[in-house]
């Protein structure tokens, strides 16, 4: 005959305590998190904080549609590596990157039929190499030569 054990009140209890220990365990501090800082009117949010601990990371901005607007990282409150744009059809406005809050890398605008508009480059805020500008229909309208000089 095979004995069947009961769990007693005591063993239900440790049973349960170890299940939130579990579950308080998997609940990290740093892991991400998003918090909305304001809303609009009809209480969608308007601008959303990526954070992890303390630390904002990433900022997220919705047009009252509640279609994305812009997106992208953050170092120390300021705009840090690609942030994109979009219109509020969904379409890229544009992709810029960023160095520490300062223009430093790619720099890309679309016309709202998704064409290309501007085509350039920045070194820490300067403009430089070729800036290339696009009519609607994607057409190359004009070329700009940008020389960083050392002044």
């Amino acid at each position: 005959m095979i004995a069947r054990l009961r769990p007693t009140g005591l063993t239900a209890f440790a049973a349960f305590a170890a299940l939130l220990l579990g579950l308080a365990a998997c609940t990290d501090p740093l892991a991400p998190r998003q918090e909305v800082q304001t809303t609009w009117p009809d209480g969608n949010p308007r601008i959303v904080l990526g954070l992890r601990a303390d630390t904002v990371f990433e900022r997220l901005e919705y047009h009252e549609t509640g279609q994305l607007k812009s997106r992208g990282q953050l170092l120390d409150g300021a705009r840090h590596g690609v942030w994109n744009s979009y219109y509020e059809s969904g379409m890229p406005w544009s992709q810029v990157s960023y160095d520490r809050g300062e223009e430093h890398g790619s720099y890309r605008t679309y016309h709202d039929n998704g064409e290309p508009a501007i085509e350039g480059a920045f070194d820490r805020g300067t403009r430089v190499g070729t800036w290339s500008f696009f009519s609607p229909e994607g057409e190359l309208i004009n070329v700009n030569q940008n020389i960083l000089s050392d002044s």
